[in-house]
């Protein structure tokens, strides 16, 4: 049975300024998570500016990130420096807390999402992984292609490999076109509209900056409106409540989040150019 949808959230403008765009789809009001999911950033940018290009901690979650277009290099408190380009995806677990930065090489394009690592991880190790485009299985159909980059979507399995079972695509679609895909059915899944316009039968066209939440199934059906549509599919195994929030901390306890904030103002999270000294 195809996916329908089951709820429909406007995402935030959280900057308009004339150079950056950037939508927050989650958390939203009455949605803390689609599938592990507890964040979602869609950022568009003109200059070298960026989102996170100050050196900045994280805990207690997983960090992706997918450039659609433009180029990024990345650093961090473990030591791991890289340099992303159009296509690429990456993924930082947090875990018990890193210090990174991401400087823009120019103009930019992407996603940056969390999920919440299970309660059991919060304070894991933390890890980084890059993955290049061309690690990325494409499947094309007639006016579509569908990137995957973690989980199975239409017959292909995505290379990141998550804490928990995730599902994370990228659909573009040319003008009027529409593809078919086959997904988990235990996944809780939802659409990001990034560019276009995009419908699933008997829907109206989603606008960029909207979230889908969708009703259970085993495939998914996904159609243009008119000038062709990009598109996220995100989610997977539901997050393990309670989610908590300080910040750029993601927690299950109160108490957690007050270590994570003493771990950070203390130095365990590392170093990076003299944060948090």
């Amino acid at each position: 049975m195809d996916r329908q949808i089951e709820t429909i959230l406007s995402g935030q403008r959280v900057i308009d300024d004339g150079d950056m765009l950037l939508w927050r789809a989650l958390p939203a009001s009455g949605r803390s998570a689609v599938g592990p999911f507890v964040f979602v950033d869609h950022y568009r940018h003109r200059s070298r500016r960026g989102i996170g290009d100050k050196p900045h901690p994280h805990a207690g979650i997983e960090v992706l990130s997918y450039l659609l277009e433009g180029g990024v290099e990345h650093r961090d408190s473990m030591g791991f420096r890289d340099v992303l380009g159009p296509g690429d995806a990456q993924w930082i677990r947090a875990g018990r807390g890193i210090l990174h930065a991401e400087q823009p090489a120019g103009g930019r394009h992407g996603l940056q999402l969390w999920t919440s690592l299970p309660p059991a991880q919060k304070f894991a190790q933390p890890a980084y992984v890059s993955y290049r485009a061309a690690e990325i299985p494409r499947v094309d159909s007639p006016g579509a292609e569908v990137r995957v980059i973690a989980g199975r979507v239409a017959e292909a399995e995505g290379p990141m490999a998550m804490t928990t079972p995730t599902t994370f695509a990228v659909v573009r679609l040319e003008p009027d076109a529409a593809v078919r895909l086959a997904v988990d059915p235990a996944a809780e899944l939802g659409v990001y509209v990034l560019e276009g316009g995009a419908s699933i039968p008997d829907s109206a066209a989603l606008a960029p900056g909207t979230l889908a939440v969708l009703t259970s199934g085993a495939s998914l059906t996904l159609a243009a409106a008119g000038e062709g549509a990009t598109v996220a599919l995100i989610g997977g195994q539901p997050a393990e409540a309670p989610i908590l929030f300080s910040g750029p901390f993601v927690m299950d306890t109160a108490e957690r989040l007050a270590q994570a904030r003493r771990d950070y103002s203390t130095g365990k999270m590392g170093r990076l150019d003299g944060v948090p000294f």
